[in-house]
């Protein structure tokens, strides 16, 4: 039970995260959050591409 309760809470943490970044990488105002925000979410979400911003 303590493993699945530990598991649980990681990927609720996980998701979390990765829906804050996706949201920041998105809507921020700032074209340096907006790509700071990307390249985080390029690690954590595997296969993901980063786009070069011009």
């Amino acid at each position: 039970m303590c493993v699945g309760l530990l598991s649980t809470i990681a990927a609720v943490f996980y998701g979390g995260t990765v829906s804050v970044l996706t949201l920041t990488a998105t809507f921020a105002r700032r074209r340096t959050l907006r790509r700071e925000a990307r390249s985080t979410l390029a690690l954590l979400v595997p296969g993901r591409a980063v786009e070069s911003e011009r």
